[in-house]
């Protein structure tokens, strides 16, 4: 493997591609790292000092490692970016964890990578998504996750209805301003449970508060309201610990 090999200048990333990148160092030594298997090589700037051990890490996954200032510069878009690992993007997972964030309809790609960080770093938490969605392997939602990507288990469902008829017998918690209970009066469950969390504009639909105990988190009269990952982690931290 030498750092100076010729390789295709990669594409900028599209939603129905197969593959999609990591921007950066850290996200693309936590794919090192997670999932290894699913990596098909990782390219560097020669700007990059961290090369040497760059390589000998992928050398010992069997992962291609060249120097491609061209298509680092390409799919970033970034001038503080060096190092670009190219995967495969994964399938749903079947979740497993007694704790699932559900995301209904999030647009924002920095706040679901924000989420999978959280979930990540808490433990024990498996992310659903309800489409339409932010797309999950948009590099800048892997960028925004740190990598957390590739340690959560994900899955991304066409209503919330399938969400349902897939894991029907887990209690749910809609968090909503018009939530019927504020978080600290709402006892830890002891089964499986779901916290379920709305689009960044317009919340969750009032049918939710028929679907679970409604939720809302205590808050002062001089915000209209939390950004969703602040939500998220509030509320995952609050049944959680």
């Amino acid at each position: 493997m030498r750092g100076g090999a010729e390789t295709e200048v990669l594409k900028k990333y599209k939603k129905e591609d197969p593959v999609s990148y990591t921007l950066g160092s850290f996200p693309t030594w936590e794919l090192l790292k997670a999932a290894p298997e699913r990596c098909e090589r990782i390219l560097y700037s020669p700007d990059y000092t961290g090369d040497a051990e760059l390589k000998r890490a992928a050398e010992a996954r069997g992962i291609p490692c060249f120097a491609d200032r061209k298509s680092v510069e390409r799919v970033s878009g970034k001038g503080n970016v060096y190092v670009v690992g190219v995967f495969r993007k994964g399938k749903n997972a079947r979740l497993t964890s007694r704790c699932h964030a559900v995301l209904v309809n999030p647009s924002d790609m920095g706040n679901v990578g924000t989420i999978l960080r959280t979930a990540a770093g808490l433990g024990g938490i498996d992310a659903a998504l309800i489409a339409p969605c932010a797309d999950l392997y948009d590099p800048r939602t892997v960028r925004a996750s740190m990598g957390a990507l590739f340690r959560v288990k994900t899955a991304v469902f066409e209503s919330f209805e399938e969400y349902r008829s897939r894991y029907p017998d887990r209690a749910l918690y809609p968090f909503m301003l018009e939530g019927s209970r504020l978080l600290g009066e709402i006892p830890k469950p002891e089964g499986d449970f779901s916290l379920v969390f709305g689009n960044e504009a317009a919340g969750l639909p009032p049918f939710f508060q028929k679907a679970g105990q409604s939720v809302r988190i205590p808050m002062s009269g001089d915000v209209d309201s939390y950004n969703l990952a602040v939500s998220a982690a509030i509320g995952l931290y609050s049944f959680l610990y």
